[in-house]
């Protein structure tokens, strides 16, 4: 759902300013659902445990999420050279299908 949010975004973006800020929008979908990933592998990675084990994977999975998504950010603005509002739109847009899935689950 993240990425499909995403790739409506680049698709906008594409017929708004070129294929540039598609990749850009793109790119940032793909950072955010990245950081969902992380957060959950390392949420789930000790299995069925108690509340202590599974509130410190809580902790350990928001720290590499957030460590990722600041670094894939600054990545993404410097060295990648995308474009800044396109790439915050394709997150934006990533955290608005995760919300819907989320949404979706209940």
């Amino acid at each position: 759902m993240q990425l499909c949010c995403a790739a409506l975004v680049a698709v906008a973006a594409w017929g708004l300013s070129g294929p540039r800020a598609a990749h850009s929008a793109l790119a940032g979908g793909v950072i955010v659902t990245v950081g969902t990933a992380i957060f959950g592998w390392r949420l789930f990675a000790p299995g069925v445990a108690p509340a202590r084990v599974l509130a410190r994977g809580l902790y350990a999975g928001a720290a590499l999420k957030w460590l990722w998504l600041g670094g894939a950010l600054w990545f993404g603005l410097t060295r990648a050279n995308l474009e800044a509002l396109p790439l915050i739109l394709g997150m934006l847009a990533a955290q608005i299908g995760f919300w819907i899935a989320m949404a979706r689950v209940r």
